[in-house]
């Protein structure tokens, strides 16, 4: 995807060359609103904290089904305390996008499913910040869970 959007814009960049109207500031605007910023001064946030954040989980995270599935054999895999490292896109506006799992190999593909499930269900987050104002920032965050049954 990133490719994709970098040979579009690069693909209006080389048409527009010999266009005197369209200015290189426009065009450079168009490739900085679909990165993604590696640093940023300040990183993204879920609104509330980690106290809210742990309360969406909570709520949300249900791993009935990843407990259901886990037989003898998936418990020496994963283990019973399993912990998805979720990579996703804070976009300026807050919005989650281009969730992945990090560590998908580590943890039961059902609690994978679910943590993928709820962090695509996430509210908006407050934006990570360069100079003030908001930018798409990638960032890591863990979701942990003892699958097993109580």
């Amino acid at each position: 995807m990133k490719w994709f959007c970098l040979s579009m814009c690069t693909c209006v960049l080389l048409s527009f060359t010999t266009k005197s109207s369209i200015s290189v500031s426009k065009i450079m605007r168009c490739l900085q609103d679909t990165s993604v910023v590696e640093h940023v001064d300040v990183y993204p946030q879920f609104k509330g904290g980690v106290k809210r954040w742990n309360e969406f989980l909570s709520r949300n995270l249900d791993i009935r089904k990843a407990i259901y599935a886990m037989d003898s054999t998936a418990y020496v895999d994963y283990g019973i305390k399993q912990t998805a490292i979720l990579e996703f896109t804070v976009c300026e506006n807050g919005e989650v996008c281009d969730v992945e799992i990090v560590n998908q190999h580590k943890i039961s593909p059902e609690f994978a499913e679910e943590a993928l499930r709820v962090m695509n269900k996430s509210p908006k987050w407050v934006p990570g910040l360069v100079e003030g104002k908001p930018v798409r920032a990638r960032f890591r965050q863990s979701v942990t869970a003892i699958l097993q049954e109580q």
